[in-house]
């Protein structure tokens, strides 16, 4: 273990290479490894349904935004090199998984059928796993959201960081598509 965070330690791409590519992987390439699996079969679900490959938010946004989004977050939370307290990391867990289940629920409410969720309040094995990614990421980017604060309350010049605009910038449009995806916008 501390042979690893010394490589890491020595060479800080290589941390942002990784966060990048597991974001890309549980995020995207499941869900696509997935419906591609269920194309290639002639799954009757993906005849019905939404793949996670006809949405315009997943193969930018998931594939591209998302990864994008917590290389900045890990790389500004490296330079502040702020420990924080395990209450913090609490209430970013628990606000994820508040928001998680909020839009799930919605989903379910409204009739979101996808892939995912073929009938209301019934979700396939891999809408699961999007609900855990999704609870993993909302936490990580509630958390960040978190330091941004403690650092501006200490510190208000230290939030002036590219990498901060670029969370912000890559999250709207992120936003953007999966709102659009679901026609929320023309």
């Amino acid at each position: 273990m501390l042979r690893t965070v010394t490589v890491v330690e020595e060479r800080p791409w290589l941390l942002l290479a990784i966060v990048f590519a597991a974001t890309l992987i549980f995020g995207f390439a499941i869900q696509a490894g997935g419906s591609a699996y269920l194309r290639w079969t002639a799954d009757p679900i993906v005849l019905k349904y939404r793949t996670t490959l006809s949405y315009t938010s997943a193969l930018v946004g998931d594939a591209l935004l998302l990864p994008l989004v917590n290389v900045f977050i890990t790389s500004q939370l490296a330079v502040w090199r702020r420990r924080p307290r395990i209450g913090e990391i609490v209430l970013a867990m628990l606000a994820a998984g508040t928001l998680t289940a909020a839009v799930h629920l919605y989903q379910a409410a409204n009739a979101l059928l996808n892939w995912t969720m073929t009938a209301p309040y019934s979700w396939t094995p891999l809408g699961y796993v999007h609900a855990g990614f999704m609870f993993c990421e909302l936490s990580l980017v509630l958390f960040f959201w978190g330091q941004v604060a403690r650092v501006a309350a200490e510190q208000p010049r230290a939030i002036f960081s590219h990498r901060i605009l670029m969370v912000v910038l890559c999250s709207l449009f992120f936003l953007r598509l999966l709102l659009g995806d679901y026609g929320y916008f023309a």
